[in-house]
């Protein structure tokens, strides 16, 4: 390929790279699943860095006048044009490029493909407004989810705003408030809400906890419905007064029960979906310091967020403490790392300080929220590991499944979780002919030994 550095060199250069890229996409259909395994990460690379240069050219025609250059009437359009995104979106990447002008390590990191654009978008808030702690967060990109990184995120521009300007942005936000719905074609009913922090959290709460207790009736009746699903059967049955088991099949929906919230079986209905506190609402799950909760606002390192939603004032805290709505974990009241117990039924407090810590599966880079199981992770309980914090961790069925049954490995700790591949067959089933936590284990284990020519794990 030639060399250079003007347009001519530069056209050749990015044609030729695309030429390379269509023939290995081609050649991806004759690799085995481990080669296909090691080349995807480097398609994502390539994607990335395809994606900043994309949105370098529109910034640069958009300096010099992209009506004049391509014939579009901005920057926006024009880069809507060629990714073939919508201009919204399309504005939301050129604003967030924008912003990470002033954390040099974020825009760095974004224009070598190191960070994608939606993860750029997390960024850019805290590179515009706390340029120092932007390094951090392309650091955790590397390893964290999208939603992880933006909860991170968020936590960073907390700690740079004080109690005062933290109220008046929940206040403007409660005045923005909304809820849209309409009717599209064929009768399917569509909604859309914006709430505040503190109604979202009390929203959200109640229905994963209904979506919770239908998914555990669905389960006893045999049927598998995805959470989504049902998540609106749970928002039908909250709003209308009535819970509906739909099969999976698209089958006519039955009656779980006929207790409406408020009638005869509602009590039971709410301690089934995980408990309520105050006139039939569902608890929030709050972690604040003491010493902010007292004072009244949040300094240095303290923390006031709602599990789920992100930091919020202490005026929230305190609203939805003062409502019954609240259970609250206190960092400094009793320490739930001294919490344990010897059996596997998690005490109540430890599994409160594990739904804050733990809010999506721990694995890196998974960031999926339901259904997730608590895993003795440090130390098997059949070998009489703790059911503690420190030897306790949430992380989603499928990951669980490979952990128990396929020998990955899930090591470092929070903060520091690593996803390690299982080691050869022999190893792997020395250590699982090692556990007496399950026969089947042990028979796989035998005949795992039995068969070493089946080659070794990745």
């Amino acid at each position: 390929m030639a060399g250079g550095t003007g347009p001519a060199a530069a056209t050749r250069q990015v044609r030729h790279a695309a030429e390379l890229l269509r023939a290995a996409v081609d050649a991806v259909e004759t690799l085995d699943p481990a080669a296909a395994v090691t080349l995807a990460p480097l398609f994502a690379d390539a994607a990335r860095v395809a994606e900043a240069g994309t949105l370098r050219c529109a910034q640069r025609a958009g300096d010099d006048g992209a009506r004049r250059f391509a014939g579009e009437r901005s920057a926006a359009s024009l880069l809507s044009s060629v990714s073939k995104t919508s201009i919204g979106k399309a504005k939301v990447g050129l604003a967030a490029a924008e912003k990470l002008r002033a954390a040099g390590v974020a825009e760095r990191a974004f224009w070598d493909g190191q960070l994608s654009l939606e993860q750029a978008v997390a960024i850019a808030p805290v590179a515009a407004q706390a340029p120092d702690a932007a390094g951090a967060l392309v650091e955790s990109a590397q390893q964290s989810s999208v939603r992880e990184l933006k909860q991170a995120a968020a936590r960073a521009l907390r700690t740079r705003r004080d109690e005062a300007a933290v109220v008046e942005g929940e206040r403007r936000l409660h005045l923005r408030r909304y809820c849209r719905t309409w009717v599209e074609e064929g009768g399917a009913v569509r909604l859309d809400a914006l709430l505040a922090p503190k109604d979202g959290a009390r929203v959200l709460t109640a229905l994963d906890r209904e979506a919770q207790r239908l998914g555990r009736e669905h389960r006893r009746i045999g049927w598998d419905v995805v959470p989504e699903q049902l998540r609106a059967d749970a928002l039908a049955g909250l709003v209308a007064g009535a819970a509906w088991a739909t099969p999976p099949d698209g089958r006519a929906p039955g009656r779980l029960d006929r207790a409406a919230p408020g009638g005869p079986g509602g009590a039971g209905r709410a301690r089934d979906a995980g408990g309520a506190s105050g006139p039939g609402g569902p608890q929030v799950l709050v972690r604040v310091d003491a010493a902010a909760l007292q004072r009244g606002a949040v300094t240095g390192d303290e923390v006031c967020e709602i599990a789920g939603v992100g930091p919020v004032s202490v005026r929230v805290a305190r609203e939805l403490l003062c409502e019954g709505f609240l259970t609250l974990l206190v960092t400094d009241g009793v320490d739930v790392r001294t919490v344990t117990s010897t059996t596997r039924s998690v005490p109540s407090r430890v599994e409160k300080a594990l739904l804050l810590r733990d809010a999506s599966c721990v694995v890196p880079g998974c960031g999926a929220t339901e259904r997730l199981e608590i895993d003795h992770w440090r130390k098997d309980f059949s070998w009489r590991g703790p059911t503690e914090l420190a030897n306790l961790c949430r992380i989603c069925p499928a990951h669980h499944a490979m952990k128990t049954r396929t020998g990955w490995q899930l090591v470092g700790g929070p903060g520091r979780w690593r996803w390690l591949p299982p080691k050869s067959v022999a190893e792997l089933a020395r250590w699982h002919g090692a556990s007496p936590r399950n026969s089947m284990r042990a028979q796989w284990s035998q005949r795992a030994a039995r068969s070493p020519a089946e080659g070794a794990g990745p």
